[in-house]
């Protein structure tokens, strides 16, 4: 049912027939396209009573979506017919526009919400599966090319416009459960082969510039006579790839498909009802945009599986027409695409795990008194070389000199966590254990400190029985359980070592009295060489006396 309504009608006013049902309709078409256009043309009979509201501006209802007419064409050539072009609803976003936006550290979901400016937060609805992190930053656009710079930064994802309700999602469709063969010619299918993407071996570099020991993986047959013989390689980023057997995990996933030519198939039922084959492929007649479909690929016999990008529908008879399959031919996605990568990162931590999984211990190496004024009994460094979540479990025998209540507080980085925890301890012997999570700490240098007290008495901890553990993936060994401080040293200048002591030799008089007389024949003879004692006084001076 195709119903048209007035350009001024707004959201939640949908749900009658607006003007009327265009129950003459020659001919509607939906075009859809993965990430791309959403459309539709109508062809309606020119002297119908209801033709008089097919104007520019109104709005189109058809398959219960709306569509906002931006072109009318009424043909002279005597068929009398009036010929319409509508775009879907969510593209009057591009009538409203965005000087300044600018969102770090988020969520797509966060990205979309920012895009929405004025009163669009109330009109439209997003939402979005993708929690992966990035920054926006954009000046002079719409809210459309804002979306789909959205889908281009973060790299992945799929867009679903369901009238006012906007979702970029890691994935829109169901497996279509079909399989087509290369390399047979069938009336109605047409393969499009493109070899500008192969490569035969991956440069690839993750999250902060990391890279593999061995620098590339090659992809599986490269060495095939379907290659040119030469190599093909190429630099693909993993951007929440935050270590190296990560890395290496997605890379060679990707190196599976990567090394094989991108396929499109165009399929014109029309054509292909005409054929024998039909049978095989009408399913795909109810497919949808992004659905799933195995391509066999007829180089090295491997099954693909592509989405449906793009669906040419017959509203009236309810049908896809057209089919197109494969990688979009001019694609937003302007870099390699690894959303196909099958294994998630979720999948792939629990595949590495015990690989970068560590432990970090500590023990009080004296015996502990708790009083009333805090106590900082544990200072733990540590350091992450990737994003990570901890874990810590804090472990305490003490024996306390009454009835006492005991404060635990915990910092990280100089500041406190939310959680300090009291616990009752009763006189004597006491043990207290505690399990804590800390999510989101960001890679780099880290501080944990737990302070101590007690309302009331004493508290006494024997050595090696208060035990803090901090567990997790991407942990490296510990720093120094100091805490910062900084070191200075002096700076020791140019020792002229030729005139270090040549500068301080002095003679002093010397008086020589003899008890007996004697003879002497004083020679004096000596050689001074003019280099050693350049710039210098020497001066000599005998008194000698006789009795």
């Amino acid at each position: 049912m195709v119903c048209i309504y007035d350009k001024k009608t707004t959201k939640g006013n949908f749900d009658n027939n607006g003007f009327g049902i265009l129950s003459e309709t020659i001919s509607c078409y939906i075009t859809e396209e993965l990430n791309g256009d959403y459309s539709l043309e109508l062809e309606y009979p020119a002297n119908s009573k209801k033709s008089k509201y097919i104007v520019e501006w109104n709005i189109i209802k058809a398959e219960d979506q709306l569509f906002r007419i931006y072109k009318v064409e009424k043909s002279s050539d005597g068929k009398n017919v009036i010929k319409v072009w509508a775009k879907h609803i969510f593209y009057d976003l591009s009538y409203y526009f965005i000087e300044s936006m600018k969102a770090e550290n988020c969520s797509v979901k966060t990205a979309l919400q920012k895009s929405l400016i004025g009163d669009l937060i109330t009109i439209y609805t997003v939402d979005s599966d993708i929690i992966t992190a990035n920054t926006i930053d954009i000046e002079e656009k719409n809210p459309v090319e804002v979306i789909f710079s959205i889908i281009n930064i973060w790299g992945c994802g799929e867009l679903k416009r369901d009238n006012f309700d906007i979702k970029i999602l890691r994935a829109i469709g169901k497996d279509g459960g079909v399989l087509i063969a290369q390399g047979k010619n069938i009336a109605g299918l047409k393969f499009n082969i493109d070899t500008t993407c192969v490569v035969t071996k991956i440069y690839p570099v993750g999250k902060n510039g990391i890279k593999l020991t061995e620098k590339y993986i090659s992809v599986p047959n490269w060495n095939s006579d379907a290659y040119p013989p030469f190599p093909i390689i190429k630099k693909v980023e993993f951007k929440n790839a935050g270590d190296e057997v990560t890395l290496r995990a997605l890379a060679k996933e990707a190196a599976s498909l990567i090394g094989l030519s991108k396929v499109n198939i165009d399929i014109d039922f029309i054509e292909l009802s005409k054929t024998k084959e039909y049978e095989k492929y009408k399913h795909l007649q109810t497919v949808n945009v992004g659905d799933l479909v195995i391509v066999r690929h007829k180089d090295f016999n491997i099954d693909v599986k592509v989405p449906v990008i793009k669906i040419k529908k017959d509203i009236l008879n309810c049908t896809n027409i057209k089919v197109e399959l494969g990688q979009p031919k001019d694609s937003i996605l302007k870099q390699l695409d690894t959303a196909n990568i099958k294994t998630t990162l979720d999948e792939l931590g629990n595949k590495v795990a015990e690989s970068f999984s560590s432990m970090l211990y500590y023990a009080n190496p004296v015996a502990l008194t708790v009083g009333t004024a805090p106590i900082e009994p544990v200072y733990l460094g540590i350091t992450a070389v990737a994003d990570t979540n901890l874990s810590m479990n804090f472990t305490m025998y003490c024996t306390a000199s009454s009835l006492c209540t005991i404060t635990i507080e915990i910092q990280l980085d100089n500041k406190d966590i939310p959680f300090a925890p009291k616990q009752k301890l009763q006189q004597g012997d006491n043990v207290i254990g505690i399990p804590l999570g800390i999510p989101q700490v960001q890679q780099g240098a880290h501080y944990i400190a737990v302070f101590l007290k007690v309302d009331t008495g004493t508290v006494n901890i024997p050595m090696f029985n208060l035990q803090c553990m901090i567990d997790g993936r991407n942990l490296q060994g510990g720093l120094s359980a100091e805490h910062p401080h900084a070191e200075c040293f002096e700076k020791q200048k140019l020792v002229n070592m030729n005139g270090l002591y040549l500068n301080k030799v002095s003679v002093q008089n010397v008086n020589i009295t003899l008890q007996l007389p004697k003879q002497f024949s004083l020679n004096e003879n000596v050689v001074v060489k003019p280099n050693l004692f350049t710039d210098k006084n020497i001066t000599t001076s005998y008194n000698i006396s006789f009795k």
